[in-house]
């Protein structure tokens, strides 16, 4: 008799991520993108505006992702080659280097992980205090990171460039078929795309719904997010990106 597939169920935004490849491709697998979250960009008061407009006269300014890099670009309103005359530009994760990098735009730090935990162990205190930094982030973003930082002496400047939303026109074939399948494995890559999908599907009993189901997780934020809700994740790579968490994931099935 042959096995039946593994049902996979991906929340990210971007199921076409060629770092996915390995597990939309494998004959093994039944790969099924359902994404939890859309973008869009925030409503921003006058005065916030004012600030990413002029974010050069800042000291630093930290991206947390290819997102933060796009919606600060649409409200900054000066020459890139000006923002890293006197700006140290810090990037959180490869792609969101990659992002700033393929903008003409310098960066100066790149922390080894995709973490604010581990930029709060780079960003010293002999290197921020008395420094003014700029963070833009999505509404969901976590305030920890400027937190510490302000901690640290640090004048900072935390301002929401775009929203993480559920998506308004979601499929109904997509949520028929979502509810028939017996799912195998959720990945999230986000606490967002987590909340979303309880939300989309009212879910009120986390742990009844997730009874013998594999749970992989892009990081420890989002890990700890799920942990919450008295869930086991199964899978957390040791480098908190995409591809890191296939691989992972084609360990944990043997798929490689």
């Amino acid at each position: 008799m042959e096995l039946r597939k593994i049902n996979i169920l991906f929340t990210g935004i971007s199921g076409k991520d060629t770092a996915l490849n390995p597990l939309i491709n494998s004959d093994k697998v039944s790969f099924i993108h359902f994404p939890t979250i859309e973008i869009g960009k925030s409503n921003l008061s006058i005065a916030d505006k004012n600030k990413l407009k002029f974010a050069e006269s800042y000291d630093f300014i930290i991206f947390t992702s290819t997102n933060a890099v796009k919606y600060f670009l649409l409200d900054y309103g000066n020459d890139l080659n000006n923002l890293t005359r006197k700006t140290k530009i810090v990037a959180i994760g490869k792609k969101t280097a990659s992002t700033l990098i393929d903008k003409q735009i310098d960066v100066d730090f790149i922390p080894h992980n995709s973490s604010s935990q581990n930029l709060k162990e780079i960003l010293t205190v002999n290197l921020v205090k008395n420094k003014s930094i700029l963070i833009p982030c999505s509404r969901l973003s976590k305030d920890d990171l400027s937190v510490s930082l302000e901690a640290k002496g640090a004048m900072v400047d935390f301002i929401v460039v775009y929203e993480n939303k559920i998506p308004e026109n979601i499929p109904t074939e997509l949520m028929q078929k979502v509810l028939k399948l017996e799912i195998d494995m959720f990945i999230f890559t986000s606490p967002s795309t987590f909340y979303n999908f309880i939300s989309i599907f009212e879910i009120t009993e986390s742990p009844n719904y997730f009874f013998n189901k594999i749970i992989a997780s892009i990081g420890p934020v989002t890990t700890e997010t799920i942990k919450k809700h008295n869930l086991k994740v199964n899978i957390e790579p040791s480098e908190y990106n995409l591809k890191s968490l296939t691989e992972e994931i084609l360990n944990y099935y043997k798929l490689n």
